[in-house]
């Protein structure tokens, strides 16, 4: 596992700590260690026993290559295109069956949800992070993604991006249930008082549709690499 060495010395140094320390705090030895700070390498357990040392999560301590391999073949393209394209024909025909498409169209409400998440995004990981998870919507279409650092560091913003979304949905609506009921009286009649329920329910609905039918394929896309690389061990 390709830990990154320069994150390393930043945190021992950051605590003050010496590599000796490192490696008492750590349980480790003093070599191990310093074999680590050179050129990144470790186990799984090493890594496990560093960041628990400098009280780290394993991800901030990983080597991040801007690069991810994966596999792009036409065919495979075609068919998540062609999957993709299913999942809005039936979101579609759900809507269809519901009504009129125009009682589900809230562009306010959509570009909230999305201006949310992506700030959070950069608030948990930067303008870096934030570019990379619109650059990994494209492995949406990839047939396959070989599991590395890079792979991790991008599925632990997808996961993360599942939170945001439905956080921003959730403030979205608490806000609007708030406004409608302070402002009953003015709504003139039930059916006005029914529809601004309906709207203010969107944001739940766009939340859904967009962490269930995009993010979490992504999430799942970079995980099943790394699940066929443990069964094969």
């Amino acid at each position: 596992m390709q830990i990154s060495p320069e994150k390393i010395k930043f945190f021992r140094k950051e605590n003050g700590w010496s590599q000796e320390v490192l490696a008492k705090a750590s349980g480790l030895s003093l070599r191990t260690i310093q074999r680590v700070e050179k050129d990144g390498n470790a186990s799984s357990e090493t890594l496990l026993s560093i960041a628990a040392a400098l009280n780290k999560s394993q991800t901030e301590l990983l080597h991040v290559s801007s690069q991810i391999e994966a596999f792009w073949k036409w065919r495979n393209i075609m068919q998540n295109l062609l999957a993709l394209f299913v999942v809005a024909a039936a979101i579609i025909m759900l809507l269809l069956l519901g009504g009129d498409l125009g009682m589900f169209a809230d562009i306010y409400g959509a570009v909230f949800l999305l201006m949310f998440m992506y700030a959070c995004t950069v608030i948990s990981f930067g303008a870096h992070g934030l570019g990379k998870s619109v650059i990994g919507l494209k492995y949406l279409l990839t047939s396959q993604v070989t599991p590395s650092a890079s792979t991790r560091y991008l599925r632990f913003i997808f996961r993360k991006q599942l939170v945001f979304v439905y956080a921003g949905s959730f403030v979205a609506f608490l806000v609007g249930s708030i406004s409608i009921l302070s402002n009953q009286a003015s709504i003139e009649s039930i059916v006005a008082f029914n529809a601004a329920w309906a709207v203010n329910l969107l944001i739940l609905l766009y939340a859904a549709i967009f962490a269930e039918g995009v993010l979490r394929p992504l999430y799942t896309k970079l995980s099943v690499g790394e699940l066929d690389e443990i069964t094969t061990k």
